[in-house]
């Protein structure tokens, strides 16, 4: 029995299918947040050549730490952490009114939707690694592998928070104060003990520090945070109690990682990340009305943020593979920055190199973002395992995206294969022919 294939929704159908009370603003925030981490990412390369010629790559923060103050416009990972706990407890609600399967198969469902592109994204990075060793390029190509997954370490934090979700959510609902709080006083301690050089107890609020902000999500899902003028004020003592840990405390101005920092905001999540977080979502948060209102009274700004969100997943695992092909071109003319980091010559020199990226990001997301779509559209399958089984595997893929976004070429490579591995091993899996039959 053949069975004619459905076809696929245009983004303009989507944008009107809307319903009128929805938060528009979780769906604009979360496609800002892709390109806003884009831009970032390009902002922080600091690429050049030495006396010989050679190619030579570092992070702008940490040839002119003065520059930390962009740091506070361009993370933005609390806030997209905060939308996806909204959006994990607005897809479990509906997972579960449906009564479609278990939460491993709400999980395996996730899974497979962040990891297929992901996997894409791996198998060339392979291919192109492959070839390298073939050549004798294997170093330069290696480097590469390392700078194209700088953004995975977020994937790897969220592929994590995802899969706690369909257990955090309820008893988060049944006690909300105690879970948070509980939460707060665990990291906190961790915090604490980690200072005072507790050895390995500091990594665990790389899971902590994460759930935070999905539990906030979850809170603003279900109407639990202050409104109006009292999240206003909320937000202004965070952002006072964000802008005190800085300055009187031990924690850099800095809001993301580089190499040579003390005491990291991100590697793992610190007091100071939090407090700047919550300060950046609270605000986010108490502007959502109003951008919720502009996007409903205005078609085409809405249909952007429609066409934004079905790309952003692509956008996310590709820009730097377009700054590493941009960089390519320049190095082959001689067009590398050459003026000192951070001066007014530097960004001169620099933009036209992040507008090359920016073409050749364009370029791939046309490639690419089909694949993407198709594992959003793609048909839920059960998970043939039981609840720890699919922890399990989500905690393999976590480590696999950790691997591959280490400094090491190895480490990456490692990291690299193993994550292709659980791909095409365990967690891809199509329907039968009968299965699509039924369908």
């Amino acid at each position: 029995m053949s069975t004619t294939p459905t076809p696929q929704p245009r983004l303009g159908d989507l944008a009107a299918a809307a319903k009128s009370d929805r938060n528009r603003a979780v769906d604009a925030y979360r496609a800002l947040a892709m390109v806003v981490v884009a831009i970032g990412h390009w902002a922080a390369v600091a690429v050049t050549t030495d006396a010989d010629g050679d190619i030579v790559a570092g992070n702008a923060l940490g040839d002119d730490p003065s520059l930390a103050w962009l740091t506070w416009i361009f993370q933005v990972m609390p806030l997209f952490f905060v939308v996806g706990g909204f959006a994990s407890a607005m897809s479990l609600d509906a997972h579960t009114r449906a009564g479609t399967g278990r939460p491993a198969d709400w999980i395996a469902g996730r899974l497979r939707r962040m990891v297929a592109p992901t996997a894409v994204l791996a198998g060339t990075w392979a291919v192109l690694l492959v070839g390298g060793v073939v050549t004798g390029a294997q170093g330069l190509v290696g480097l590469g592998v390392v700078a194209a997954a700088i953004p995975l370490w977020f994937l790897a934090n969220y592929t994590i928070d995802t899969a706690f979700a369909p257990y955090l959510l309820p008893r988060f609902r049944r006690r909300p104060v105690g879970v948070a709080g509980g939460l707060l006083t665990v990291f906190a301690t961790v915090e604490t003990l980690h200072f005072v050089g507790v050895p390995i107890i500091g990594h665990l609020n790389w899971v902590i520090g994460w759930l935070l902000f999905q539990v906030a999500g979850f809170a603003w899902r279900d109407e639990l945070l202050p409104t109006s003028r009292r999240l206003v004020a909320v937000a202004g003592l965070l952002w006072c109690a964000a802008l005190a840990a800085v300055h009187l405390g031990p924690w850099p101005a800095a809001m993301v990682h580089f190499p040579g920092l003390d005491h990291s905001p991100t590697h793992p999540p610190s007091v100071a990340l939090v407090l700047f977080g919550a300060a950046y979502s609270a605000t986010a948060i108490a502007l959502a009305p109003l951008v919720t209102r502009w996007l409903a009274a205005n078609r085409r700004a809405w249909s952007l943020v429609v066409a934004g969100n079905a790309v952003s997943m692509s956008v996310y695992l590709w820009h730097m593979t377009a700054m590493i092909g941009a960089g390519l071109v320049f190095y082959a003319f001689g067009w590398l920055p050459t003026a000192t980091v951070g001066e007014a010559a530097w960004w001169l020199q620099k933009a036209p190199l992040m507008l090359t990226a920016l073409v050749l990001l364009v370029a791939l997301v046309a490639v690419v973002a089909r694949h993407e779509q198709r594992a959003l559209l793609a048909p839920t399958t059960p998970w043939t395992g039981g609840a720890g089984s699919m922890i399990a595997t989500a905690a393999a893929v976590s480590t696999a995206l950790k691997l591959w976004s280490t400094s090491s070429p190895v480490t990456a490579a490692v990291g690299l294969a193993a994550l292709l591995a659980l791909w095409h091993l365990v967690l891809r899996r199509e329907p039968t022919s009968i299965e699509a039959e039924v369908a």
